[in-house]
């Protein structure tokens, strides 16, 4: 039987889930210029979508909007783990910006050749996951909202 997607009454916002795990949206604006929390929907993917995620995948971030899984999504309207919804926000809203600043092409250029040159130099793929610059630059942020925010 497929798997039920969460009921959500409305659009969510990135910003609505930075607000929830104690981010301030506006704080994210000196790291990340070229976006607004507010503005970035949050979307439930697909299990089609899903598929070709690779698993222990949470989010994958569009230049049009976030998409999560459903577990995300019901942790997130629970109320439950806020500061690692949060922090996933924060990431993602990276990729937001990335893909501005880069372009579309740019984006995944530098994205799949970072990742095709960890694999070609035999890493598995989370050892190059891990090593794509966007990705660093993504955690690296993550890290420092949540280190920075107050409690």
């Amino acid at each position: 039987m497929p798997e039920a997607l969460p009921r959500v009454a409305g659009p969510i916002t990135a910003g609505e889930m930075l607000r929830s795990g104690g981010i301030d949206p506006d704080a994210l604006v000196a790291i990340a210029p070229r976006v607004t929390p507010d503005a970035v929907t949050v979307r439930v993917a697909s299990p089609l979508f899903r598929m070709v995620w690779a698993r222990g995948i949470s989010a994958v971030t569009m230049p049009w909007a976030i998409y999560v899984t459903p577990t995300v999504m019901e942790r997130h309207l629970a109320g439950g783990e806020p500061a690692r919804t949060g922090r996933l926000m924060v990431h993602e809203l990276m990729h937001v910006e990335q893909w501005r600043r880069l372009g579309g092409f740019r984006h995944l250029v530098q994205y799949l050749g970072d990742y095709l040159r960890g694999r070609a130099h035999g890493r598995t793929h989370w050892e190059a996951y891990r090593a794509v610059r966007l990705e660093r630059e993504a955690r690296a942020a993550a890290r420092l909202m949540s280190e920075t925010q107050p409690r």
